[in-house]
């Protein structure tokens, strides 16, 4: 049996089950609404042919009025409830997608589905729905209230000039929709080549000068430009389409009467291009929702390959196994990427050092490590347990980590080190702080702790954000703390002092370094070759 890909995956089912439930809700409110309109038009037109009391019609009008204001308007309210299901389907899969699936490629794509595609995709119960449920549906409860007005026979014509109008809306939906699908995949470069212009702007200056640093950026808006214009070409004579099939069934309706002699009853004739009228309305709708469906297309695609992306598995709440201890074991672990075959055993309260030539997979093993991503081969455990079998919150409780490159996110020095204990008082926090060689930052702001750092950490420099870094995880009085590089911002004197502190916690050490691992005094090193087996 071979695999399913994301593709495979029907877009629907890739919306959480409460969102489904909720379109599935809506949509038979637009089905009522079309039914009692359906039924209103009829009404009125029995009423002209038979010179009837219009009282019956008023009501029915009423009726319809009142059933598509109340589905309009719950319509709006589950937009609301609708993007709220998806992006709390999104944050949990994003939570759990391995870290090696981030590419630039596929962080323009998370881009693009949290922040166009939910919002557009927000419109779909108030908007989308009405317009895909009653085009189609009013039209074909019209001529079967034709047949009731008029007989089978304008019934039968009325539906054929509704099939041959509907006909051509379709060709001209398909061409307009192969013209907008190159225009989806531009978008999606030139969203990915604007993340990399924005995320580099300091580099590409640097390197190409102002207008050298677009020219990589326009490389990805010219072709958007082109597709959009390629669109709007195609927009033209599906509109042209459009005005022509919705003038067919109501000149043919009037064909039909006078040729068959219909006009001799000018009230019966009326109510049939009333009826006929009206179904052949909804045709232009479906011309115009060409480009509406290509685009829910789009962004329920780019959804759906977000939050199908590879994933982590996580056993539930509560069936975890707790370890017996922090020893970590590697038992022949190796990943495709980079690293070899690795068995070792990390001692529960040992300083292991990480050794090996660039490009041998320590990083990988570290990541691997931290579950960012499950080996290829082999198995980690800690304290006798697969990481595999551990629910997200032990394992975040157990290990802290700090990366060479640290996260620091815009607010205060406070509020970056407490983000793994929300719960830590301002003493634990300026203790942190200071263990990680921090006093000098404090000391030149009387905000001290509570002063900002900036977008991202810009008021700091590189070594104070890794001490920043250092702080947060030290104030997690985490049992397992892992370190990739760092301290490599730091100068000598404050790396020792802050090595010091480090190894000073009550905590298994796992660390790689590329200056030399005497300060940290470890107790084993792993060494990584670098040659894959």
């Amino acid at each position: 049996m071979t695999a399913r890909t994301r593709s495979d995956v029907p877009m629907l089912s890739a919306f959480p089950a409460t969102a489904r439930r909720l379109l599935l809700s809506i949509s038979l409110g637009w089905v009522l609404v079309g039914a009692v309109e359906a039924a209103a038009y009829t009404g009125l037109a029995l009423a002209i042919a038979n010179r009837g009391r219009p009282e019956g019609v008023l009501v029915l009008a009423a009726v319809s009025v009142i059933v598509t204001v109340l589905c309009s308007r719950a319509g709006y309210l589950a937009g609301a409830r609708f993007a709220g299901d998806l992006y709390r389907a999104l944050g949990i899969a994003l939570a759990r997608t391995k870290l090696a699936w981030f590419t630039p490629a596929h962080r323009s794509l998370v881009t693009q589905a949290a922040g166009v595609g939910i919002p557009s995709l927000m419109g779909v119960p108030a908007h989308q729905l009405q317009t895909l449920i009653l085009a189609p549906l009013v039209p074909v409860l019209l001529v079967a209230g034709t047949a009731v007005v008029g007989g089978p026979a304008p019934a039968s014509v009325a539906a054929a000039l509704l099939v041959v109008a509907l006909s051509a809306q379709v060709l001209a939906q398909r061409r307009l929709a192969r013209a907008d699908a190159a225009r989806h995949v531009a978008d999606r470069h030139a969203t990915a080549a604007t993340l990399e212009l924005v995320d580099h702007l300091e580099l590409l200056q640097t390197v190409a000068g102002p207008a050298g640093a677009l020219a990589r950026t326009e490389d990805h808006w010219l072709p958007q430009e082109a597709a959009m214009r390629r669109t709007n070409r195609a927009a033209a004579p599906a509109t042209f389409a459009s005005a022509l099939a919705t003038a067919l069934p109501l000149g043919g309706i009037l064909l039909f009467l006078t040729a068959t002699g219909g006009l001799a009853d000018p009230f019966a004739a009326l109510a049939l291009i009333v009826l006929v009228g009206r179904a052949s309305a909804p045709l232009d709708d479906l011309a115009l929702a060409g480009i509406a469906v290509s685009e829910l297309r789009a962004t329920s695609a780019a959804y759906r390959d977000v939050v199908t992306a590879p994933a982590l598995s996580v056993p539930a709440v509560g069936s975890g196994v707790l370890p017996r201890d922090n020893r970590i074991e590697l038992r022949s672990v190796a990943a495709s990427t980079a690293l070899e075959p690795v068995t070792a055993t990390i001692r529960e309260g040992s300083r292991t050092h990480i050794a090996g030539p660039s490009g041998s997979g320590k990083s990988t093993l570290l990541g691997l490590l931290l579950r960012f991503d499950d080996p290829d081969i082999g198995e980690i455990a800690l304290g006798g347990v697969p990481l595999g079998a551990l629910t997200e919150g032990e394992l975040v409780s157990r290990v802290a980590y700090v990366p060479q490159d640290p996260v620091v996110f815009t607010g205060t020095i406070a509020s970056n080190i407490r983000i793994g204990r929300p719960e830590v008082g301002e003493e634990q926090i300026v203790a942190a702080a200071q263990k990680a060689g921090l006093g000098s930052v404090l000391d030149r702001d009387p905000a001290g702790i509570h002063q900002e750092v900036g977008r991202h950490g810009a008021a700091l420099s590189g070594g104070e954000r890794q001490r920043l870094a250092i702080a947060r995880a030290l104030i997690k009085d985490a049992p397992v703390i892992v370190l990739d590089e760092a301290t490599s911002a730091l100068d000598e004197t404050t790396e020792r002092a802050v090595v010091a502190a480090v190894t000073s916690a009550d905590a298994t050490i796992v660390f790689v370094t590329h200056r030399s691992p005497e300060i940290w005094e470890p107790d084993q090193s792993i060494e990584l070759r670098g040659e894959r087996v």
